[in-house]
């Protein structure tokens, strides 16, 4: 999305604040605390005068924006100018420094710094995150990326591209990582440090490697060999 698109999706704060409402409770507000579904708008003033948005829970009492415990926490900058961060930052293939943000969005310098690294931040995914769990299905597959090599045969041809295994909850998160080969010496980290053992199903090809990994009252051979092709270099970008 370009910043023309960007301005004309959200005009104005409030546009910017209801999409995120809504992408982050799609079912609804829910209360932070106690996870409560009756949560009220109202208005009070900041320590600036400031007229302020936030929700109170039916429940427990607690105040709480849409912006709180997310990237945009405790922050003045309007959403707008962060959504127009956010958008330059993902279209820049190269990256985007600081002073590009600052001419664009209108910032300073020191700001422009502040929300380039928080974004940067908030791209990172944690380490400690995992996939699975009760009743989530997970699904593990691998696919070779890269554009064809002429001249050579099939195996050869693979030799120069590289391996994407992807993990994916049903309906949920998914994860991508590089490996050298489809072996479990190089597979068994990965689903290792990525898929939580409290996880009831999880759902492979015939590749060896995954029986010799994954415990076989959870492993289910569901991924036809049809659904894996490598992919070319236009959609591997």
């Amino acid at each position: 999305m370009n910043l023309f698109s960007l301005a004309k999706k959200f005009p104005n704060e409030d546009a910017a604040l209801l999409h995120l409402i809504k992408t982050r409770w799609p079912r609804g507000v829910r209360c932070l605390a106690c996870d409560h579904d009756k949560c009220y708008l109202i208005e009070t003033k900041g320590k600036t005068g400031k007229i302020a948005r936030l929700f109170e829970c039916a429940d427990c009492g607690l105040h709480f924006s849409a912006t709180t415990n997310t990237l945009f926490h405790d922050t003045h900058l309007p959403l707008t100018k962060w959504f127009a961060v956010i958008a330059l930052m993902v279209e820049g293939k190269k990256g985007i420094s600081a002073n590009q943000v600052r001419r664009h969005v209108g910032l300073t310098y020191k700001t422009a710094w502040y929300v380039c690294h928080r974004v940067r931040e908030a791209m990172q995914e944690p380490q400690s995150l995992k996939l699975g769990g009760e009743s989530v299905t997970v699904e593990i597959d691998e696919t070779f990326v890269g554009g064809r090599k002429r001249g050579v045969g099939v195996k050869a041809g693979r030799d120069h591209k590289t391996i994407v295994l992807g993990m994916a909850e049903r309906g949920g998160r998914i994860h991508l990582k590089t490996v050298k080969s489809r072996t479990t010496k190089d597979i068994k980290p990965v689903i290792d440090a990525k898929l939580r053992p409290s996880t009831p199903e999880v759902v492979t090809d015939h590749l060896r490697t995954y029986k010799e990994v994954i415990p076989e009252d959870k492993h289910t051979l569901g991924i036809g060999s049809s659904d894996v092709r490598p992919l070319s270099a236009t959609e591997s970008d």
